[in-house]
């Protein structure tokens, strides 16, 4: 049985973990409304952008350009999973290790090779122990930028010319408000024309070609973008979350603690009290 002095103790700990949970939570905090500001910037530009690409590309014929082009059977494929370097989040890594798991025990006899292009070092350490082979890791990343999304871009694209691969996904988890975030798994590459019907036609100036092989790079540097801000939006959201619960939580074990401590107190009183009745008691009747 723990004595007073172990109480008091956890109650100590417990109290200064609180601290910690209170400050990591206010620091998420402030680094969400940055966060957002950003996601806002970049979201309505990204989805215009693929409206208007899946519109255009509808209207043209699939060998006009590499990445419209839908393989004739598909054997290899990567998936590009975006997590954290950081943990202290909820499930926010752990959802898209498990999608990425998931897809990969689903379709192990589909497909002759399923690669992995990993952001962050917890999805890294989760696919490694697993088994998952991964192809490029990207870590450390503070803050995602558009030169750091051309990069990958480039590397993405010419991994598909180079018939590395006949499939690329997307998975990364999508901010819709400060209490909810799900993980977005996407056909990337070859991109597909628009579900939209639109009866017109563009014209195109200088010409049409050059403008699909300028065009549809911007729009895979935008989508890449665009997912790193929603990402990085969606685990300070996540963690922001995870605090505040971890400090409830340790409010109601102190809360429990400091009752059994005033119980074991008391119950120390009593017993003192009755040695000391039951002792003067004894003297009396002798």
């Amino acid at each position: 049985m723990a004595t007073l002095r172990d109480i008091k103790r956890k109650i100590n700990s417990i109290n200064s973990t609180q601290t910690i949970t209170r400050t990591m939570k206010m620091v998420s905090a402030s680094k969400l409304r940055r966060a957002q500001d950003a996601y806002e910037k970049i979201r309505d530009y990204a989805l215009k952008m693929e409206n208007l690409v899946g519109r255009v590309i509808s209207k043209l014929p699939k060998d006009v350009h590499p990445l419209l082009t839908e393989p004739e059977e598909v054997k290899k494929v990567l998936i590009v999973a975006i997590a954290s370097d950081r943990g202290l989040c909820g499930g926010f890594n752990v959802n898209i290790g498990l999608a990425v798991e998931n897809f990969v025990n689903q379709n192990r006899e589909k497909y002759e090779r399923i690669g992995v292009y990993v952001f962050g070092r917890k999805a890294k350490d989760y696919l490694s122990r697993r088994k998952v082979e991964i192809l490029k890791e990207r870590l450390d990343i503070k803050v995602a930028s558009k030169d750091l999304a051309d990069e990958v871009a480039a590397e993405l694209i010419q991994l598909y010319r180079d018939g590395e691969f006949d499939k690329i996904y997307l998975l990364y988890t999508h901010f819709e408000s400060a209490v909810k975030y799900v993980v977005k798994f996407e056909e990337f590459i070859p991109i597909k024309a628009s579900a939209e019907e639109y009866e017109g036609d563009y014209l195109y100036e200088p010409d049409r070609d050059k403008i699909v092989e300028a065009i549809i790079p911007k729009f895979i540097s935008t989508k890449i973008y665009y997912a790193l801000v929603d990402s990085q939006t969606s685990e300070h959201a996540a963690r922001m979350s995870a605090m505040e619960n971890a400090t409830k939580n340790c409010t109601e074990m102190v809360s429990y603690l400091t009752l059994v401590y005033n119980k074991r107190r008391q119950e120390g009183i009593t017993s003192e009290m009755l040695d000391i009745v039951g002792g003067a008691e004894a003297l009396r009747g002798t």
